[in-house]
C-alpha cells in the first residue's frame, strides 16, 4: 500500500512526517491516552520511539503510518496505522490514537472507516481486525458500530494475550459500509457538497474554479464530471443505482357524502 492521503469529509490522513515529532510526544507521554494502551512514555523515550517508527515506516513491508489531520485548521489530532500484511492469512492489523481534546467528535470512526475501505481496496487481504483491552469499553463501541465482530475463535498473527481481538471481512463491509469500492469515498463528495451549500461564491463559480476545489478533496475525475454536468443518471450509475424511487404529492379529492338510503317500505 502506497503510503498516500487518505481524504474524508473533515480529515486527512498523511503519512507521518518528521515534522509529527510534537504530535507523536503528545499522544504517547499523556497518560489518559494511554490509559488502554500502555504506561506513558518519558520525552525521551517517546523521541527514540519516533524515530524508530519513522525508520521502520521507510523499510518496506513496514507498518504505515498516518497522521490525522483536520481539513479546517490543518491541526494534526492523531495517529492512525496499517501493520505490515500477513499474506497467509491475507489479513491486516489497523490502530488509532486520538488527542483527548478532539473525542466525542466521531473522528474515529470517520478516520477509521477511510483506513478500512483503502486497506481493502489496495492491500492483498481479505480481513481486517483489532485488537484492544476488555476494560475500553469506548474500543468496543466504536468497533461494534463499524461492523466489527468478534473472531469466532481465529487467532491472528501478533495479537497479544488476553487482549480482545474484533475483524470484519470484505464481504460484510461490502455490505454495510457506507465507502464504495469504486475507487472513491462518498464522504468526499458529501464533504464538497456541503461546502457548496455554505459558500455561496463556490454556488456561483466558473468550472475550473469548481474543479481545483474537487481535486483538493481527492475526488476522482468520473464523479467531478458527474456533478459538473448535473446528471442524475451518471450519478446514479456510479452509486450503483439500478431504480430510482420517486415521491410525488398528489391532490387528495375530498371524499363525497353519500346520499341517504330511503327507508323500505314494506
Amino acid at each position: 500500500m502506497k503510503q498516500g492521503t487518505i481524504a474524508t469529509a473533515r480529515l486527512r490522513l498523511r503519512a507521518l512526517a518528521a515534522t509529527d515529532h510534537a504530535l507523536f510526544r503528545a499522544l504517547y507521554t499523556d497518560s489518559e491516552v494511554m490509559r488502554f494502551i500502555g504506561r506513558p512514555l518519558s520525552a525521551a523515550e517517546a523521541a527514540a520511539s519516533f524515530r524508530a517508527t519513522l525508520r521502520a515506516t521507510r523499510r518496506p513491508p513496514g507498518p504505515r503510518f498516518f497522521a490525522i489531520v483536520e481539513k479546517r485548521g490543518r491541526r494534526a489530532i492523531g495517529l492512525c496505522s496499517i501493520q505490515p500484511v500477513e499474506l497467509r492469512e491475507r489479513s491486516v492489523e489497523i490502530g488509532i490514537m486520538l488527542g483527548r481534546d478532539v473525542r466525542r467528535r466521531h473522528y474515529a470512526s470517520e478516520a477509521l472507516s477511510a483506513l478500512v475501505a483503502a486497506a481493502l481496496r489496495t492491500l492483498p487481504i481479505d480481513t481486517v481486525w483489532v485488537q484492544y483491552r476488555r476494560a475500553n469499553g469506548g474500543a468496543a463501541r466504536l468497533f461494534d458500530a463499524l461492523g466489527f465482530s468478534k473472531a469466532d475463535g481465529w487467532r491472528p498473527r501478533g495479537a497479544r494475550p488476553r487482549l480482545c481481538v474484533n475483524i470484519v471481512r470484505r464481504p460484510a463491509w461490502r455490505m454495510q459500509s457506507h465507502q464504495p469500492e469504486r475507487g472513491f469515498s462518498m464522504s468526499n463528495v458529501i464533504g464538497f457538497l456541503e461546502n457548496v451549500g455554505r459558500n455561496a461564491a463556490l454556488r456561483h463559480a466558473e468550472r475550473t474554479h469548481l474543479l481545483q476545489v474537487m481535486q483538493s478533496e481527492d475526488i476522482a475525475p468520473t464523479v467531478q464530471d458527474a456533478l459538473l454536468n448535473t446528471s442524475r443518471i451518471d450519478i446514479d450509475a456510479l452509486l450503483g443505482v439500478r431504480d430510482t424511487l420517486y415521491c410525488s404529492n398528489f391532490p387528495v379529492k375530498t371524499p363525497t357524502k353519500a346520499p341517504a338510503k330511503k327507508p323500505v317500505k314494506k
